[in-house]
């Protein structure tokens, strides 16, 4: 998978601008608020579908404007393998250009087109280009709070399985039902009627949280493939690392058929949610389910949270990173574009060699502040940004 290009119009800073990227690394320097950062953000909208930076699309459209509109032009399939000749019936079967627009309004009416065809839903939008995204809030994923691990999970799982971004939203639909239900029970107590109802929105919830943890678990599994591989080249093969799923079916079964299984998973999750009606009507909330999940990460066996240094976390944390590219390399049978945001300055020399060096015969796009980070590396596109414009260099 390879991005020719993006175009933004009214994008935060950017009036009117293109940017053309070529394969292998491209790096985008300049000072500080001057649309680096922007552009990664523009770019990684296509993969995630929103802004990885703020949840409200108004701030995306520049302060005196009344839309903003990105377009990416990008193809699935290798221009290299393909040979040479532009005219190649080859080059024609095995290369696919697709082209992606997303406009917002002040009005807030959103509209996410692919190829001409436009999307109602973005996990119908999702799904076609994919990207990995590095940042330093990244750098302190294995320390912060469980639910920007979850995130890490649900947004590698979505680029892979668009269906999965329907469950997570439906299931937060029917637990925040369920809160509610469970709220106005506590407050005033229980009917027959009520106690029906309470049955029904419990039954969905089980149904959706078998979907997630199902997805969730073998995505974890899959991580375990390949993470271990990555840190040991990070830290210089001084300590391993380990993964597991953190999830109310732990607690029941350690076998992780039981997360392959949906029916059973459904099964045990209908058992959690009837053991803890009580508990749950006492406090008011739903206090089970993927909800409350976690990704696990052990050092040498010890709790990283807890245990793990700075450089520790760092090499963690890549190493997750780079996995997610692999396995999405294995899904789609070819790798996804690299965002690099500002993480060079945070990473010494040895990992800055390792991760480029893992990223080899990729696509990388890196934003960095000082022409120094990247010299001495293979790069193949620079462009410099300054007040919202790009001019290569």
């Amino acid at each position: 998978m390879q991005i020719l290009d993006v175009s933004l119009i009214n994008y935060r800073n950017v009036e009117n601008a293109t940017v053309k990227f070529s394969d292998g690394i491209n790096i985008l320097f300049g000072e500080n608020a001057n649309g680096k950062t922007n552009t990664i953000e523009a770019v990684y909208h296509f993969a995630q579908g929103k802004s990885f930076r703020t949840k409200n699309n108004l701030e995306l459209i520049s302060f005196d404007k009344n839309f903003c509109d990105i377009t990416i032009n990008f193809i699935v399939g290798n221009l290299k393998s393909a040979g040479e000749n532009e005219n190649s019936s080859v080059k024609v079967e095995s290369v696919r250009r697709h082209r992606m627009n997303i406009k917002f309004d002040r009005d807030k009416t959103k509209k996410y087109s692919h190829n001409g065809v436009t999307y109602q839903k973005v996990s119908e939008f999702i799904g076609y280009f994919k990207a990995v995204l590095f940042t330093p809030d990244h750098l302190s994923l294995i320390k912060s709070l469980p639910e920007n691990r979850r995130k890490f999970l649900d947004i590698a799982i979505s680029q892979l399985k668009p269906i999965y971004v329907s469950y997570l939203v439906d299931y937060m639909r029917i637990l925040n039902h369920r809160n509610h239900l469970l709220k106005k029970i506590k407050l005033g107590g229980i009917s027959q009627d009520i106690e029906a109802e309470l049955g029904i929105w419990t039954q969905n919830l089980a149904k959706y949280s078998a979907k997630i943890t199902r997805y969730r678990g073998e995505y974890i599994e899959r991580l375990k493939e390949f993470v271990p591989e990555f840190y040991i080249g990070l830290s210089g093969g001084k300590e391993g690392i380990s993964l597991s799923y953190v999830s109310q079916i732990n607690k029941y079964s350690k076998d992780f058929e039981e997360f392959r299984n949906y029916e059973q998973c459904e099964k045990l999750y209908g058992e959690i949610y009837e053991k803890g009606v009580r508990e749950e009507i006492n406090y008011g909330t739903t206090l089970y389910g993927p909800h409350r999940d976690d990704l696990y990460v052990a050092i040498d066996g010890k709790n990283s949270k807890s245990i793990a240094s700075q450089g520790q976390q760092r090499s963690a944390v890549l190493a997750l990173k780079l996995a997610e590219g692999e396995i999405s390399k294995i899904a789609n049978g070819e790798y996804p574009v690299f965002l690099l945001d500002d993480i060079l300055s945070e990473l010494d020399r040895s990992r800055q060699e390792f991760i480029f060096k893992n990223l080899e015969n990729r696509q990388v796009i890196v934003t960095c502040c000082n022409k120094e980070l990247f010299e001495g590396m293979n790069v193949s596109n620079v462009v410099e940004v300054k007040n919202g414009e790009f001019a290569s260099v």
